[in-house]
């Protein structure tokens, strides 16, 4: 839904900075505090998790996960 409402593909929809205290990589407004000049787009979701996300390569025919994260994968 966000690649139709932006009418463009995302490159990157988390912020991962290992020197960074958690709350800048969970919390929207500090996200935008530190970031937000150099990111186009900070979109506010609410407090993120820890857990990583998963990360499907789709681009051959059969989509492979090549990090298994949160949630439950379906195809």
């Amino acid at each position: 839904e966000i690649v139709v409402q932006l009418g463009n593909p995302v490159l990157s929809t988390s912020v991962k900075d290992e020197n960074d205290e958690i709350e800048y990589t969970t919390d929207p407004e500090l996200i935008h505090e530190k970031w937000g000049e150099i990111a186009d787009v900070v979109i506010d979701g609410g407090v993120g998790g820890l857990d990583p996300s998963t990360v499907v390569d789709c681009t051959f025919h059969d989509p492979e996960i090549t990090r298994q994260g949160k949630g439950v994968l379906k195809f």
